[in-house]
């Protein structure tokens, strides 16, 4: 596409050459053909000029300096670059850890490419440094250009980068042309957590020596092992026997066992406020910090809520599965809180976060005491002030908290 460059040498041109033919002078033709030479030079070498460039993004976590690189271009005609740094390496990424990404260009074909502009959105960055434009003057065959800009995680999720939008006006600024580079990037951020040492409240209960998991006959199942002598046959576990060709058991979880059992609230109206200080996602970090005290502790650490496409797991959770859940998870289930804890089994220690408060969720708490449950009741509300459902006190079986998304973490050390 012509620029204003290109159309002030075109009507330059055309002058010359009507001046050529009312003065038949000849050196104003020579002018004339020099002006057409030029702007036919640099038509034709802008023509994919933004080809076979490629293309790498590369995250430092500056907090650990760990990095990961993102896949090539999966341009067939750009395969012979590729290496063993194209494989990601293992790093974690937070919510608010500082961020350092780096582009590498690298150009593939003999012709060089000149005055090349992009814009690279980055998805996970505050809304002011959303948005990164770059300037390459000139590059090279065989030479790898970086570029690199800082931000921090933002917001925990999983974040997948557009294409970058690359535009050039060629060597002299005659013609530009336009070209969309994508680079396959995710990166996952996991919610920042608070690295819970104590939890009087659950020391208080009586349960400070039940910290090792033990396998019993609850109705929980915890897993599967091979038979032996003396198993009932009901436990036979009859999918996982025909794959594994012998007889294959369910384990189940002892109803007496020291255990944490963090409920969520998944529905759509489960939230107040927006962005990442809205009441779920401070219950998504108080979450994280009570499985990394389990995890501390090795003590069984379950997730519990209700949605259709966010299903908790129904077993114990890694501190690495738990962070990958609660990375994930959205607010879109239908099912309330209250119901969730209505058709809650029995389980010894349960943490109810709940980031939209009504009466009846009140009322369910109320009736986890008479079914014996142990539960740490923490209610989340913009402006730390306890909503009018909640329990006027703690009382035997059920203790109560209020927090907001800026003192949670110093709330949880008073537990």
């Amino acid at each position: 596409m012509p620029t204003r460059r290109a159309w002030v040498f075109i009507i330059m041109g055309l002058g010359l050459y009507l001046l050529a033919n009312q003065t038949q002078v000849g050196w104003v033709y020579v002018m004339s053909n020099i002006v057409a030479g030029l702007l036919l030079v640099a038509f034709i070498y802008s023509l994919g000029m933004l080809k076979h460039i490629e293309a790498r993004r590369t995250f430092y976590n500056l907090s650990s300096h760990s990095p990961i690189n993102s896949l090539f271009t999966n341009d067939p005609i750009l395969s012979n670059f590729q290496d063993e740094n194209t494989i990601f390496t293992s790093s974690d990424f937070y919510e608010d850890d500082p961020v350092e990404i780096s582009i590498q260009f690298k150009r593939i074909r003999l012709k060089p490419a000149f005055l090349i502009s992009g814009q690279e959105m980055c998805p996970f960055a505050p809304s002011e440094d959303r948005t990164q434009s770059f300037f390459v003057p000139s590059l090279f065959r065989g030479r790898l250009l970086e570029l690199s800009y800082q931000t921090i995680c933002n917001r925990r999720g999983l974040y997948t980068f557009s294409a970058m939008k690359l535009h050039s006006k060629g060597p002299f600024s005659l013609f530009s042309t336009r070209r969309t580079l994508t680079i396959p990037s995710e990166i996952l951020i996991y919610p920042r957590y608070h690295p819970l040492k104590r939890l009087r409240v659950l020391e208080n209960r009586g349960f400070a020596d039940k910290q090792v998991m033990r396998v019993g006959a609850g109705s929980e199942v915890v897993g599967t092992r091979e038979y032996r002598s003396g198993d009932s046959l009901r436990q036979i576990h009859w999918r996982s026997t025909a794959r594994a060709g012998k007889l294959v058991v369910k384990e189940f979880l002892d109803s007496d066992q020291l255990s944490i059992a963090v409920v969520l609230d998944l529905s759509q109206q489960g939230n107040v406020g927006q962005g990442k200080f809205s009441t779920f996602e401070t219950a998504l970090r108080l979450a994280a910090s009570f499985g990394y005290y389990a995890t501390q502790q090795k003590i069984p650490f379950r997730l519990v809520g209700q949605s259709q496409r966010w299903k908790s797991p129904a077993t114990p959770l890694s501190w690495w599965g738990t962070l990958n859940y609660l990375a994930k998870v959205e607010n879109d289930g239908q099912e309330s809180l209250a119901t969730v804890l209505r058709n809650l089994s029995q389980l010894p220690f349960v943490v109810v976060l709940i980031s939209n408060p009504d009466i009846s969720i009140g009322q369910e708490l109320a009736l986890l005491q008479r079914k014996g449950i142990q539960a740490l009741a923490i209610f989340i509300t913009p402006d730390r002030v306890s909503p009018s459902s909640a329990p006027a006190q703690s009382s035997e079986g059920l203790e109560v908290k209020t927090v907001s998304p800026y003192n949670w973490s110093a709330v949880l050390d008073e537990l």
